[in-house]
């Protein structure tokens, strides 16, 4: 029987990703232009639970459905080794590329992503929530990780002006990458200080000669 989702974005339980998930040897080349022949091109992404991994495959055909069943083909799949039975895998998200699917596609990745390094990193400390300090450096930190890593691009780095020198709302991300540091630093017996910020004085203008008539 033939997989046909509901609708157009079929979600379920995360598992690591396949390396090389969006490898040309795992998707016909032909398969990454926008259209072939007139079909438009789905991204089928299925994931093997017991075997911890997740493969996406881009395919053109007629309708999702098409595409869901095209995607089980076997010329789709490696001939032999760990993701190789198109049997062990189910679809977890199907949808038409597009130029907005291709944006939700990226948010959900960094999402992931973040949400790796937050249960990674409370691992790591031991910990099963984020938790703020009362240091003087934390607030500075978790607006460098905000600015650089949880919303890269967002928010300009300061430069002298108020708007942008103000520090951000922190998240849980940026708070966990931030204890991680600090832990790091404190093991290896680093510590942070907070010196004034540097003073700039305009350059100072020679002093003028009046030339004798």
């Amino acid at each position: 029987m033939s997989e046909s989702p509901s609708n157009q974005h079929v979600t379920g339980p995360s598992a690591p990703e396949e390396a090389g998930i969006d490898d040309l040897e795992h998707t016909p080349e032909e398969s990454r232009e926008g259209r072939e022949n007139g079909l438009p091109r789905y991204r089928i992404e299925l994931e093997s639970s017991d075997e911890g991994i997740r493969r996406v495959h881009h395919v053109h055909a007629d309708s999702l459905e098409e595409a869901v069943v095209k995607v089980r083909e076997a010329d789709q799949w490696p001939r032999s080794g760990p993701g190789s039975d198109p049997g062990r895998f189910r679809v977890v998200e199907a949808t038409e590329e597009n130029a907005s699917s291709e944006a939700r596609q990226q948010r959900n990745a960094r999402r992931r992503y973040l949400n790796t390094i937050v249960e990674a990193g409370l691992t790591a400390l031991g910990k099963t929530a984020p938790e703020r300090s009362d240091h003087e450096s934390f607030d500075v930190l978790c607006d460098f990780f905000t600015r650089a890593v949880t919303l890269p691009g967002h928010s300009a780095f300061p430069s002298g002006e108020a708007e942008t020198d103000r520090l951000l709302n922190t998240d849980d991300a940026a708070t966990v990458m931030v204890e991680l540091l600090t832990t790091h630093l404190d093991h290896h017996g680093v510590q942070l200080t907070r010196t004034p910020p540097m003073q700039t004085t305009p350059p100072q203008t020679p002093p003028t000669r009046t030339l004798p008539e």
